[in-house]
């Protein structure tokens, strides 16, 4: 017989407020597979919170539009804070044009060099969320 789990149910608590700024968009089209395909590279923006405060300094967003009209969301977003410690902010989620939330919900994750102000982002799971209309990415923390 098998034990039931005692997982305990994830809360979230704010962690950042984040503000992409997005050069050009490249569309690469329609692909083989199905969906169209397009990159947006991050030109600049500013990440603040939970006592840090970074600027954006790169990445990218590759997104895939599905025929359902859901836009598939690969998030990759380079990240100098203020004590010179840089950190990546990366993750997937869905852009959604109808229903009970029209934007983009996103699962992200930090990679920060060991030992630095900012390794610890790295030990902890985030999601994010950014309704149409709004510039402001709200990232929250998953406790």
């Amino acid at each position: 017989m098998t034990e039931p789990l005692d997982a305990p149910t994830p809360g979230f608590a704010h962690a950042f407020d984040m503000i992409v700024e997005h050069g050009a968009p490249m569309e690469i089209g329609v692909i083989a597979t199905g969906g169209a395909r397009r990159y947006r590279p991050v030109t600049g923006g500013t990440l603040a919170g939970e006592g840090l405060c970074g600027q954006l300094t790169g990445g990218g967003e590759m997104l895939l539009e599905r025929a359902d009209g859901a836009t598939m969301v690969e998030a990759s977003y380079y990240i100098r804070f203020a004590d010179g410690a840089v950190a990546r902010c990366f993750g997937t989620g869905y852009h959604t044009p109808d229903g009970p939330f029209v934007g983009t919900r996103l699962s992200l994750l930090f990679e920060a060099a060991e030992g630095s102000s900012v390794a610890a982002l790295a030990t902890r799971a985030f999601v994010g969320e950014q309704a149409d209309g709004n510039p402001l990415l709200s990232i929250s923390r998953i406790i």
